[in-house]
């Protein structure tokens, strides 16, 4: 969670405004989303063994967390 969400959800957390905790809870919810995991599709795991050296298993798993990297941050 971002520390704008968490300072958003402090400061609903002190205050009784419904409209604040209700925006609060979204942002939340927003930022807990963007935390999921995205793995690679078959597709993609065909599309980097082919582009790499068959033979070095070092880069294949490097392209492969690179780009789970990529889809996860």
């Amino acid at each position: 969670m971002t520390k704008e969400a968490l300072q958003i959800a402090l400061n609903a957390l002190t205050d009784f405004d419904y409209d604040k905790r209700m925006k609060a809870i979204e942002i939340i919810k927003e930022a807990l989303e963007t935390k999921k995991w995205v793995g690679l599709t078959d597709e993609e795991i065909e599309t980097i063994y082919a582009e790499c050296n068959v033979w070095d298993k070092f880069e294949y798993e490097r392209m492969l967390e690179a780009k789970l990297k990529e889809k996860n941050t």
